[in-house]
């Protein structure tokens, strides 16, 4: 057996069982077969449906079950209907784990082309969790000594070993153990039965002549003074795979540039070739469009081609996307870790991601939550985990400029995680340990490198990696990877190899008030890259927690709730329930419940992200913990699993309007911030505050001008001792011609929050006096007129919802729900302009929501409407 690791090139989906010349060049012996449909899969021994054993050493058909590849085996039986509904209540607590003790065989036959039976072929795995032996027609070509490692991606030679039909493919994968590097949800998710063994990514067989390309990765030096030059470097790794001497023609082009490369081979030599701007000029572009995160610029992406020829014969052919641009790292004059793209400062903004926790990866699915992530105005995801059973969501973030963190989580480096003992540096420690996980980067690396989204290759997470490590991983990063800054770990430690961090990782994790984010100055607070933080549960709308919880559980809270919290320190809510029964006045029923939930939510997210905002010039930046939700949750999500946004979802997107107006819950100001690369002149700013009878209390007006990338104070409010208990501030940005061009709506209270710094612990900074709106209660009510116009835009539904106040009284945190017309189920995805408004007196919004004309089901959309005092 010739076994070899190497990253295989991204290629097209297509049918199972179906051939095409990679990229869509139709060439005599360069292809890729995906094998995906019609797997069996089968536990060893015989099972009963409860989880005991039958029958040793056997591959029972009474377990057999059918599946497509890439699949985990718990998310295969979920699907082929062994398990119900493991999401719902505590089901997953009662799926039994001695099935997944052994190991289970992926089995699939499949046919080859007559013109590629005689190819040179590689079998391909993308992932296998966590090790396997393997099986071609009745011969093993691979064992599960080598065939190891969550993140190692593998090739093995099977040349000659195919034939034109039935050939039985066999993999053999084993659980993985304690101590091994394996894929985890640390504290933000019950265990999975199966530790989410399998073939967790794609496998496939690759065809070509005998000179193959392989890894084809474009490195950019931009021109940062004009925006539109940039020196370009190709390289491809070409591979001889016959045993004779050959000499081959490499080609790579990229639009209407190509460049070529005359290279001799030894037998089975491999061969890094590269096209350098200084040998080849055509390769300094000086009309290029620059790939830009959203708010900087536009997306722009190229295509990369690279092919082999021998003689007059194509040998090989691939196609790679990628985009033209740079990144730097910097600390700045206040010690923060800081970024520029394309030579631009931007502070980073983002969302902690988790992929499905049976790593069922759907790509209209991962397509909504990157249209979320950009609808919120966050500009990154962190990756904390080499996610995704491809590179759908990379590609998708590369289209829609939102950046990428990605590298290791801290499930390795702590012991009731990993399963072994660990150090200040973790569970990798021996020699053997090093090179498996130094091979595995490697592996994400030529994987994923072509990609524009990632900035930032992350080394570790809480801890440091060992120095020998991180040191080996440096080394290899000069070969396959100098384009990217990297980053040793995303808390406060100083690398023996690299230096400082200049980043955080001090909490809070749980509910902190919103004045939080702009007073302390020790931990979480608007200072410096605070690399994973948040202010803890966001409770998901009524229609969701109903699809987690049983009728008998939905209220009052009770333990079934707490399971669908976090683990360790957040196994419950009660910080978060006694800071909304203190500020807010104790529920009394689920309706009311939800209310004040989606209120807390929006409240408590928008200072954190403002104060960064604020802050730009001094903070590197701020990640959230968390984005998105790999189960039904109540902790951490700015949207659920269903899709579902809450109150967070509008916070965040008010939050981090490119030009927005702020108030300072530290200080009291009112500020402007501009991320926008151009300034604005002659704004006027509207500052408002009205009292619980809506009485203004203050009204002004204040012309102003904001520079490109930058954030001012605009005025202080003044002290309103003499008003009601609870008021609000309505602020609002105006262009010269009259049109409002930002809004933000404040609710406050004279009694201020007071955190109790003093008893700061890791994840939370208790609050020792809460600020009360339970005055809320003394609005009057308000009858709310709304008008809904549908329009058809292609495939989607938009339905323009106008709302007019018609009283004389403010008409409070209104929420809005798209439903279908009939069954009054939501409509998700779903993406609203804005949500959770408050009207004033007499004013009129227009509010537009998108949606999948597909996800109505055949019924019209219906938009329901619920106001914390509307009728």
């Amino acid at each position: 057996m010739k076994l070899r690791k190497k990253l295989n090139a991204t290629v097209l989906s297509f049918l199972a069982l179906c051939f095409m010349a990679s990229y869509g060049f139709a060439q005599e012996q360069s292809a890729t077969l995906k094998l995906v449909k019609n797997w069996t899969l089968q536990p060893y021994g015989e099972w009963s449906a409860d989880g005991k054993l039958i029958k040793p050493d056997v591959y029972s058909p009474k377990n057999e079950l059918k599946c497509d590849v890439p699949t985990t085996v718990f998310a295969a039986m979920v699907k082929d209907g062994k398990f119900k509904d493991p999401f719902f209540s505590d089901n997953l607590e009662k799926v039994p784990r001695e099935w997944f003790k052994g190991k289970w065989r992926y089995s699939k036959t499949f046919d080859v082309p007559e013109n590629l039976v005689g190819a040179y072929s590689r079998l391909c795995f993308g992932g296998i969790n966590y090790s396997a032996d393997v099986f071609l027609n009745g011969k093993q070509i691979a064992s599960a000594d080598t065939l190891k490692g969550a993140f190692q991606r593998f090739e093995i030679d099977v040349t000659g070993k195919l034939k034109k039909s039935g050939n039985l493919l066999q993999v053999m994968v084993y659980p993985p153990q304690p101590g091994d590097f394996t894929i985890g949800f640390v504290d933000w998710t019950p265990k999975v039965p199966d530790k989410n063994m399998g073939l967790w990514r794609g496998v496939k067989l690759r065809f070509n002549g005998a000179v193959s390309v392989n890894q084809p990765f474009v490195q950019s030096k931009v021109n940062t003074e004009n925006d539109h030059e940039a020196a370009l470097t190709i390289e491809t790794m070409v591979v001889n795979h016959s045993k004779e001497k050959v000499k081959a023609t490499v080609e790579a082009q990229i639009n209407n540039v190509t460049v070529k490369k005359e290279v001799e081979l030894q037998p089975l030599e491999k061969k890094r070739v590269v096209w350098t701007p200084e040998e080849y000029p055509a390769l300094n572009f000086k009309n290029a469009k620059f790939w830009w995160p959203v708010t900087m610029g536009e997306p722009n992406l190229y295509t990369l081609k690279v092919s082999s020829k021998v003689g007059d014969k194509m040998s090989d052919e691939l196609s790679q996307p990628f985009g033209i641009r740079e990144v730097s790292s910097y600390i700045n004059k206040e010690g923060s870790r800081a970024y520029k793209i394309n030579g631009r400062d931007l502070q980073i903004r983002g969302g902690g991601w988790a992929d499905d926790l049976l790593l069922r990866e759907n790509k209209d699915n991962l397509k909504a939550q990157v249209a979320y992530t950009k609808l919120m105005n966050l500009n990154t995801i962190r990756l904390e985990g080499f996610w995704g059973e491809s590179d759908e969501l990379y590609k998708l973030c590369d289209e829609n400029g939102i950046l990428l963190m990605a590298g290791w989580s801290c499930e390795w480096e702590w012991e009731n995680y990993v399963g072994k003992k660990c150090d200040k540096f973790g569970g990798v420690q021996t020699p053997e340990e090093i090179k498996l996980i130094s091979n595995s980067l490697d592996d994400q690396i030529l994987w994923l490198r072509n990609h524009p989204s990632i900035f930032v290759w992350v080394l570790g997470s809480d801890m440091l990696p060992r120095p020998a490590l991180e040191q080996t991983y440096l080394n290899n990063l000069e070969v396959v990877d100098p384009t990217r800054p990297t980053l040793s770990a995303c808390s406060v430690r100083t690398s023996e190899v690299t230096g400082p961090t200049a980043v955080k990782m001090n909490g809070p994790y749980d509910y902190v008030s919103p004045n939080y984010w702009y007073i302390d100055t020790k931990n979480g607070g608007a200072f410096g890259f605070n690399t994973e933080t948040g202010p803890g549960p966001q409770i998901p709308p009524i229609e969701t927690l109903k699809k987690m919880f049983p009728a008998d559980k939905l209220w009052p809270i009770n333990e079934i709730w707490n399971y669908h919290c976090g683990r360790g320190e957040f196994h419950n809510i009660d910080t978060y329930l006694k800071a909304l029964d203190n500020r807010y006045g104790e529920a009394k029923n689920i309706d009311d419940f939800e209310m004040k939930a989606q209120m807390a939510n929006y409240e408590a997210i928008r200072p954190m992200f403002e104060a960064f905002a604020v802050n730009k010039a001094e903070a590197g930046g701020v990640i959230q913990w968390m984005l998105n939700a790999p189960w039904p949750k109540l902790f951490w999500q700015l949207y659920d699993y269903y899709l579902t946004p809450n109150g967070a979802t509008f916070g965040t997107l008010n939050a981090l309007k490119p030009l927005n107006i702020i108030y300072n819950y530290g200080n009291h100001n009112i500020y402007i911030s501009n991320d926008y690369r151009h300034s604005f002149d002659n704004l006027k700013a509207e500052v408002k505050v009205l009292d619980l009878n809506s009485k203004e209390v203050f009204n002004k007006e204040v012309p102003f001008s904001v520079k490109e990338y930058t954030s001012e104070k605009l005025l202080a409010l003044p002290e309103l001792k003499n008003t009601t208990p609870v008021y609000f501030a309505d602020l609002r940005i105006v262009s010269p011609e009259g049109k409002e061009m930002a809004h933000s709506f404040y609710w406050l209270s004279q009694k201020k929050d007071v955190s109790d710094f003093d008893s700061t612990k890791w994840y939370v900074t208790p609050i020792k006096e809460y600020a009360d709106f339970t005055a809320l209660t003394e609005l009057p009510k308000v009858k709310v007129e709304k008008t809904e116009t549908v329009e058809q835009h292609g495939d989607q539904t938009w339905v323009k919802v106008t709302l007019k106040n018609p009283s004389d009284k403010l008409a409070f945190f209104i929420g809005l729900k798209a439903k279908t017309s009939q069954s009054h189920e939501m409509v998700l995805p779903v993406f609203w302009s804005d949500n959770y408004i408050s009207l004033l007196p007499g004013e009129e919004r227009v509010l537009t929501v998108k949606m999948n004309t597909k996800d109505l089901n055949g019924e019209k959309p219906v938009i329901e409407m619920k106001g914390y005092n509307t009728l």
